[in-house]
């Protein structure tokens, strides 16, 4: 019985005419022209390895639903994907995370074609406005499926193969799109100047209730050990990945007992953690992969724009030593392979092409650095997704961009269609929305006040008035 790790519509698609059926492929039958067997081998060789597609062919389907899981343990959340609802995580449920009644519901409608009935407006809507979608982003994936899925192409009770972990909120950066659950010097801030609440922007000071994940993480760590094999991509974040010592000491631990050579292993950065970390770390995953214990290792960097707007942004950053570890990173291509991720808000527009010129240089080291911009989740703040400003605001700055990425001749087709999604995506808006640019103003000139900062310096742009 030969072992099925080819796809059925791969076959189906590229076999000759004389080559066997399905059926007669799947038990390793043989033709009686050698001529034809070596092509099926050629065939086998080439495609064994690419994994298979994802099954569910309705309008609607998405990958992502079957695939992933985020868990936020400092929130006691977990969501399918970035846009999607959170929903309630708890020590009690924890082993369900990945099959939350809410997710099951979402996968039944999506087999019947149907939309969810919350959590996919942000694809829905750039799909309509002709943009490229994080649904249409994943829909190409191969080899990402439950392995349930194997015997029920259809599925919906299912073991994740894609999970993205955010565990304790320490981190050195305070970046305005983040919050206290996911960020410790946001929670200092927070509670330095207490609570604010003005015009509907509200900030917590969450540090006397910040609550006690000892027991969730146990729930986690349990989790993966008991998973660890029929994982295909672990994304760690934090806070900061590379300060997140207690997730980093468990995950090594899991991996060096149990060594999953099929396994994509992801870490976020803000790209400044301390030199002793950055060097532990990095030198601790590099003998991973040389010791074969994980397929490959990617480093996603976070940064959303260049020059003193990222640095507003993403306060705490230090531009001089991510564009150091940025080089570096781009020069490891026999273990490492390097993205970067752009969230965008209205602050970060303007200097996206900077930043994209900046990967320019990173692709001559490495020509396979990998782009991806993303809008900022409405979940938290909603006033600072760049929709809330007329799509005038923006002036040429798309236009920049695409000129920019025009200059790396190796840049995924998929850096341009996200870019023009996101530009889609704001195009039909005509007017400010008054109220939320507003709240802007409000949430700005309070952190200009914490931080010492001058955001219309550097945003004239979005000093908009009635």
């Amino acid at each position: 019985m030969r072992e099925s790790k080819i796809a059925k519509e791969d076959y189906i698609e590229i076999k000759g005419s004389s080559w066997p059926e399905w059926e007669d492929f799947l038990t390793g039958k043989r033709t009686d022209d050698e001529n034809i067997n070596s092509e099926i081998e050629l065939f086998v060789n080439q495609y064994s390895g690419m994994g298979k597609v994802f099954p569910i062919k309705t309008e609607t389907s998405c990958l992502s639903k079957w695939s992933s899981s985020s868990l936020y343990l400092p929130m006691g959340l977990t969501a399918s994907c970035c846009y999607a609802d959170l929903l309630p995580l708890t020590v009690e449920n924890f082993d369900d995370f990945h099959n939350h009644p809410k997710k099951i519901e979402d996968r039944e409608k999506m087999i019947e074609g149907k939309w969810p009935s919350s959590g996919c407006q942000h694809c829905i809507r750039v799909e309509r406005q002709g943009g490229f979608s994080e649904r249409n982003d994943v829909a190409s994936m191969r080899g990402y499926n439950p392995i349930e899925m194997e015997d029920n192409p259809l599925a919906t009770h299912v073991t994740p193969s894609v999970i993205d972990i955010f565990t304790h909120n320490t981190c050195n950066f305070s970046c305005l799109y983040c919050s206290s659950n996911l960020s410790s010097q946001i929670e200092y801030e927070n509670h330095k100047f207490g609570r604010f609440d003005r015009d509907g922007v509200v900030i917590e000071d969450t540090l006397p209730d910040k609550p006690d994940i000892s027991a969730m993480f146990d729930k986690l760590v349990s989790w993966m050990d008991r998973n660890i094999l029929n994982l295909k991509r672990l994304h760690l974040l934090g806070g900061e990945t590379f300060l997140q010592h207690e997730l980093l000491a468990a995950v090594f631990e899991i991996l060096d007992k149990t060594p999953n050579p099929e396994l994509e292993l992801c870490m976020f950065s803000n790209m400044n953690a301390p030199e002793k970390y950055w060097k532990k770390y990095t030198d601790k995953v590099n003998q991973l992969a040389v010791d074969k214990k994980i397929k490959r290792f990617d480093l996603n960097a976070s940064v959303d724009c260049w020059g003193p707007e990222a640095s507003f942004v993403r306060s705490g950053l230090n531009l001089d030593l991510l564009d150091e570890r940025m080089i570096w990173a781009s020069k490891q291509t026999d273990w490492l392979s390097l993205h970067l991720t752009s969230t965008v808000t209205s602050m970060s527009i303007y200097t996206l092409d900077q930043l994209i010129a900046k990967t320019a240089r990173y692709t001559e080291n490495n020509p396979n650095v990998g782009l991806r911009f993303m809008f900022v989740s409405k979940e938290h703040r909603d006033y600072l997704h760049p929709e809330i400003f007329n799509y005038e605001t923006w002036g040429d700055s798309f236009d920049r961009c695409y000129r920019e990425l025009s200059k790396i001749p190796t840049v995924d087709p998929t850096s341009l269609q996200r870019l023009q999604g996101l530009e889609g995506y704001l195009k039909p808006i005509k007017h400010h929305n008054m109220k939320k640019v507003k709240k802007l103003h409000v949430y700005l000139d309070e952190l200009d006040r914490r931080r010492g900062t001058d955001w219309r310096a550097l945003f004239p742009y979005l000093d908009v008035n009635e």
